[in-house]
């Protein structure tokens, strides 16, 4: 039996070289607390995803938790900030940090993360 789509969802963006098992933790634990699902937007290369994304998804369907995985080729920031603005049930964003992601060149002047209608968690330590 599918799990019921939740009111309010965390997206999740990873990238493959960037996933970090605090990023992971850090996105369950906030789902749990918000009573929220998890929508995974992952620059993914290839048809296996990598191990830290498969153990994620195990744990959300052990713990009955509602998510929605998506591979896209690429992914910049204002993607993100697009989707989650444009997804009203989206209530909070998991990145990993707020360098690395790509920018299109008008984005260059303008920072897209300040125009993110919700909370934004960076959940990796700076090097």
């Amino acid at each position: 039996m599918p799990l019921m789509e939740p009111e309010k969802k965390v997206l999740l963006a990873v990238r493959e070289n960037c996933i970090d098992q605090r990023l992971l933790t850090a996105a369950l634990n906030l789902c749990k607390r918000m009573d929220a699902g998890l929508e995974i937007l992952a620059i993914v290369n290839g048809e296996l995803l990598p191990k830290p994304l498969q153990a994620l998804l195990e744990s959300l369907r052990a713990e009955g938790l509602y998510f929605n995985l998506t591979r896209k080729p690429s992914l910049r920031r204002r993607d993100i900030v697009d989707y989650a603005n444009t997804h009203e049930c989206v209530s909070a964003v998991v990145i990993d940090s707020l360098e690395g992601w790509e920018t299109l060149a008008q984005d260059s002047s303008s920072d897209p993360w300040k125009k993110l209608e919700c909370p934004l968690v960076t959940a990796t330590p700076r090097k």
